[in-house]
């Protein structure tokens, strides 16, 4: 059984559960390695992860080590990021992508401008394929984010 290592505070912004969650890619009845552990909870590991603008907002907020990277380029990208984000295609080049994230097993968060941009899609899709195993997609984007009334930095 693969446990996916997400830490918990980051499992329980994703599932909106307390935060004594396991995710593993099999789980029968709800049991797994994790399940014995006093009130942990065992649920399947999603093959598409996301995470909506609360969920994104706890992650940030509780200081989870994670990587934000915003997909937009070229002229969708109008220079408004999420705190702590940085920009990152799914084009970009793969050393250009291996420097920023170094760590393959690190929580990786991507978005792009809305629901309808398929950029953030395409950088997570891109990721996997790189061999990285905690890819998180935030679909709703800085439209969103700004919808929300979340705070955004320019750069």
């Amino acid at each position: 059984m693969k446990v996916i290592k997400i830490a918990s505070v980051a499992v329980a912004a994703l599932v909106g559960v307390g935060s004594a969650v396991a995710f593993a890619e099999d789980c029968a009845g709800g049991v797994c390695a994790l399940g014995a552990k006093a009130g942990a909870t065992c649920v399947a590991a999603p093959k598409e992860a996301v995470v909506n603008t609360e969920g994104l907002a706890t992650l940030i907020q509780s200081k989870v080590p994670l990587k934000l990277f915003d997909a937009r380029s070229g002229k969708y990208d109008d220079g408004q990021r999420i705190p702590g984000a940085q920009q990152l295609s799914a084009d970009a080049d793969e050393a250009v992508i291996t420097t920023a994230i170094p760590d393959k097993s690190a929580l990786v968060v991507t978005y792009c401008a809305g629901v309808k941009c398929p950029a953030s899609k395409a950088l997570a899709d891109r990721l996997k394929k790189l061999g990285y195993s905690n890819v998180i997609e935030y679909p709703q984007g800085i439209a969103g984010w700004l919808e929300a009334g979340k705070a955004v930095d320019k750069k």
